[in-house]
């Protein structure tokens, strides 16, 4: 809830954004000009008169940049809409290097080369996500992918521009709630309905703007639903289970995942004036959700029902956002952009049996308030470039009887400052840095961990300040092949659950230990790719290679904290699954990443009505510990290859998708193998253009067609719940 304070602070962000941005709404013609008077005429001239009539010029902007040197990829249009999934990770798992965090159907986080988590940032519209995500694999990320108009992943130098959680690369959701130009006809609008029948779930959206004059207006609603997934085969890998566990388990279910229902709804109202100059606009979010943890938790089980346990989690997030672009007059500095948000989060953990909500085992807060402003600028035709300021405040608590971190303020304010240099028409050279100091304060003195006796002092503040250093080179040694080469040196400070951790975390079946005296991660990465279009082919890969010292990791400590005692105890082996959590500790050491992400694509020219398009594609990440004693770093996506064939006859468009990821034999310590799976998809669809402004697209999507068993192996329930069998979604969007 927003304190008197923070809505102060807020009213006054926003008369200076107002106040700095008011020349975005200057009229132009209200500027006079001093007249010319026949004295100051020369007398040897004489001007006719010339009716006065006003002159108008159409105004058309040319916005142009060079391709940058790190990988960018962006989902927009048709592509979008047939990827979009019920979750991020799930819409972007086709994307080379990146893979989805499954924590069973309702959570899906996205995973880019290797890193999750603290490591990767999800924003909205240039401004972080803030619903906790990045604190545990069981929270999804609090956002409708049905609402994106575009969804960009980017990695390496440029996600310095985002702090030290983009480390591992950056994913911005792009939408319309801010509206940032007027309907052409007044009104547009899109709606969208889908119906998967593996989980019978359906899911809806509709989203209208609407505007005239300088003004215009955004809003938009969303529901979806779905009930439990199936699967093929059982839930539980059970051999896995005793490997990992040492225990036999006690329960398992067949061809479905239970307790994996879910249900979310939410809506957006925003407006915007815009000028000739630019717009500032503000908009108000909200969004509910409820989804299950899969069977599994340790000392939770449904009324009635022995065996089959049953948490379920509710989340609720708003969001108030205002941006406001200007473009100045002046040359080298052309355009300007500010934006201020505050998010409120909440989340509760609650067992199924119980009906008192209020009751619940776990509660998360987080409150963040966040702000940027970004200013372009550009010397001649040979230098463009962007000088920021990134400022966080953060307030984090939790409360419940199953809470595993305690509450804590982060405080944070960088700087950073990138460039791009045209040294010839052939050869660009960027760069950038980037400053930052971030505060984490404890709100108590102690830590009171599950199973000791004595409390732990805590410090009154941990202080980090960090820095990244870029650069990068995008050369093209020939027409349409560029050769690109970067490298950054960047630091991550530590996130709370990583120094607080103090308890058992029943999602990710663990009693996790965090370490207070956690450094900055400090990542050297060195990147060298190739790009080559001509048609009828293109072809892309890149290679990299990056060295993480302090990495910070969960490691199993190869014992158990078993909840059956009065009081709970440690011990070194567990004879019941449900009362007994391994234990893992944050640990720091020096961590090697390297890999690659190739793709080849033709177009052959057949002379039929239909063109066809082949795709190859391949990525592969290996991270292992530079002390050979602790294995590889656990939890990664195995070498992935595979092939797709599409075509294109008039209105219609489809591919058929065939993937291979190979045996995950590199778990990491204490940690399963995952096997191999082969996995079929085909997607169809059919624009129909009724007019200029109304299209109507008709797709459907027929998932992993060989209904084989997938199980995930960056996800910590791989061996509780697999990916989804077979199943097909149809659906339809409209747009005027």
């Amino acid at each position: 809830m927003l304190t008197l304070s923070m809505c102060l602070r807020y009213i006054f962000l926003l008369g200076c954004i107002v106040f700095f941005l008011s020349p975005v709404f200057a009229n132009d013609q209200t500027i006079q000009k001093k007249p010319v008077t026949k004295n100051q005429l020369s007398s040897e001239h004489s001007i006719p008169d010339i009716p006065k009539q006003p002159v108008t010029f159409e105004m058309i902007t040319i916005e142009a940049s060079s391709a940058p040197a790190d990988p960018v990829q962006k989902l927009e249009g048709r592509e979008l809409r047939m990827r979009t999934g019920d979750t991020l990770g799930k819409t972007l798992e086709r994307e080379l290097g990146v893979s989805n965090l499954s924590y069973g159907p309702g959570v899906g986080q996205p995973v880019i080369r290797g890193m999750s988590g603290p490591r990767v940032r999800i924003m909205q519209n240039g401004i972080g996500a803030h619903d906790l995500s990045a604190l545990s694999p069981d929270l999804a990320v609090a956002f409708e992918t049905m609402l994106a108009d575009s969804i960009t992943v980017l990695r390496g130098p440029s996600t310095l521009r985002y702090g030290g959680n983009a480390i591992g690369g950056m994913v911005d959701i792009k939408h319309q709630r801010i509206p940032e130009k007027i309907p052409l006809n007044g009104v547009s609008g899109r709606t969208d309905f889908r119906y998967d029948h593996n989980s019978a779930g359906k899911a809806g959206v509709v989203s209208l703007d609407a505007g005239k004059g300088m003004f215009a207006m955004h809003v938009d609603y969303f529901k979806r639903a779905s009930n439990n997934t199936h699967i093929p085969g059982t839930a539980l890998d059970e051999a896995a289970i005793r490997q990992q566990f040492q225990v036999e388990p006690s329960t398992n279910s067949s061809n479905v995942i239970q307790n994996s229902h879910s249900s979310s709804q939410g809506g957006s109202v925003g407006m915007s004036m815009i000028g000739k100059h630019g717009h500032i606009g503000g908009s108000y979010h909200q969004m509910v959700r409820n989804y299950g943890i899969p069977p599994g938790v340790p000392g939770h089980s449904e009324d009635g029902r022995t065996g089959s346990e049953a948490i379920r989690i509710e989340m609720a997030q708003r969001r108030y956002d205002l941006d406001g672009v200007w473009k100045t007059y002046w040359p080298s500095l052309p355009k300007i952009n500010a934006k201020l948000s505050y998010i409120d989060y909440d989340h509760r953990d609650f067992d199924k049996s119980l009906t008192d909500r209020s009751s619940s085992l776990t509660r998360f807060k987080n409150s963040v308030w966040e702000s940027r402003l970004e200013m372009n600028h550009q010397y001649g035709e040979w230098l463009d470039g962007t000088f920021g300021m990134q400022w966080q405040n953060r307030s984090f608590s939790a409360t419940g009887v199953e809470t595993f971190t305690p509450s804590a303020n982060v405080d944070s304010l960088g700087f950073f400052l990138t460039e791009t240099v045209f040294v010839t028409d052939r050869l660009d050279f960027e760069m950038g840095a980037r400053i930052e100091h971030q505060t984490t304060t404890p709100k108590n003195n102690e830590l009171q961990l599950a199973g000791v006796s004595a409390a732990l002092p805590l410090p009154n503040a941990l202080n980090y300040l960090t820095y990244s250093l870029a650069a990068s080179l995008n050369y093209e040694v020939l027409p349409k092949t560029s050769l690109y080469l970067s490298w950054q040196r960047a630091q991550r400070a530590p996130d709370v659950q990583e120094l607080f951790a103090s308890g058992p975390h029943f999602a990710t079946r663990s009693f996790e230990i965090g370490r207070l005296n956690l450094d900055a991660e400090q990542t050297s990465h060195y990147e060298l790719g190739l790009r080559f279009t001509v048609k009828p082919v293109s072809f892309h890969a890149n290679g990299y290679y990056k060295s993480i010292q302090d990495f910070i990791y969960l490691e199993n400590q190869g014992v158990f904290f078993n909840l059956s005692p009065d009081p709970p105890r440690f011990q070194l082996a567990c004879a019941n699954l449900r009362n007994c959590l391994p234990v893992f500790g944050y640990e720091a050491n020096t961590a090697n990443f390297a890999g690659y992400e190739a793709e080849i694509a033709a177009q052959p020219r057949l002379g039929l009505p239909v063109n066809f398009r082949l795709t190859l594609f391949s990525d592969y990440v290996r991270g292992w510990f530079q002390n050979e004693t602790l294995g590889d770093v656990p939890r990664l996506p195995p070498l992935r290859f595979g092939s797709e064939i599409g075509f294109q006859w008039a209105q219609w468009r489809g591919g058929l998708r065939y993937t291979h990821a190979l045996e995950q034999n590199r778990p990491g310590i204490l940690e399963t193998d995952t096997p191999s799976y082969n996995r079929l998809d085909l997607d169809l669809s059919y624009d129909w253009k009724m007019s200029n402004n109304r299209k109507i697209l008709l797709f459907a999507k027929l998932s992993n067609m060989t209904n084989s068993t997938i199980r995930n192996s960056t996800s910590f329930l791989r061996n509780f719940a697999p990916e989804a069998g077979f199943s097909t979604l149809v659906g339809v969007t409209a747009s005027f």
